[in-house]
């Protein structure tokens, strides 16, 4: 291992720890009737030192106790999803056709100055202004669709004097959480 390589990994654990040391408030499960169920449940919950929602959206009338745990094991693997989620925006940046390269010139092209300085540093000149604002990304929140053909949406928005944008950077991940597409909505 060359000098550099140990520590680009160190860097990079850092960046993986600093990630899961947010946790996630539990959502109250209990409400959930397995035998009638309804087509949409959700809560506020406190990640870290803000707040997501999390909702849960079925399209059968009932489910049993093996797949009600199987959504429990991914909400508690949310902090974890989140980390890698940030990997994926990270590497479809850096791709020749970027959903997040749109979504974060988007800001760059429509706020004012003002604006922008009220959101990343405009004096540091040792980042892009492009990467300063993908670090302003937050998750804001997670939908659990067990029925879909992807098992959930994060959503991620950047906030605009305290409070997050209408415009979204969606990440739907499968329930092992592997990437199915990223997409921007408003």
């Amino acid at each position: 291992m060359r000098i550099f390589d140990f520590f680009k990994k160190k860097n990079n654990q850092t960046e993986i720890n600093k990630r899961e040391v947010l946790t996630l408030e539990k959502p109250d499960f209990t409400e959930v009737n397995l035998k009638k169920l309804e087509e949409y449940y959700d809560w506020s919950l406190k990640y870290g030192n803000r707040e997501i929602n999390l909702d849960l959206n079925f399209e059968i009338e009932s489910t049993n106790e093996l797949e009600i745990n199987k959504i429990i094991d991914f909400v508690n693997s949310i902090p974890e999803f989140d980390c890698q989620n940030q990997h994926y925006i990270k590497a479809d940046l850096g791709q020749d056709v970027s959903i997040t390269s749109e979504y974060l010139n988007f800001y760059l092209d429509e706020l004012e100055e003002n604006e922008l300085a009220g959101i990343i540093d405009l004096n540091d000149d040792k980042n892009s202004r492009i990467s300063l604002l993908m670090e302003k990304l937050n998750l804001i929140r997670v939908g659990i669709y067990p029925q879909a053909s992807f098992f959930a949406t994060f959503d991620y928005s950047i906030d605009i004097n305290g409070a997050a944008c209408d415009q979204l950077l969606v990440l739907n991940i499968n329930q092992d959480g592997t990437l199915d597409y990223i997409t921007w909505e408003s």
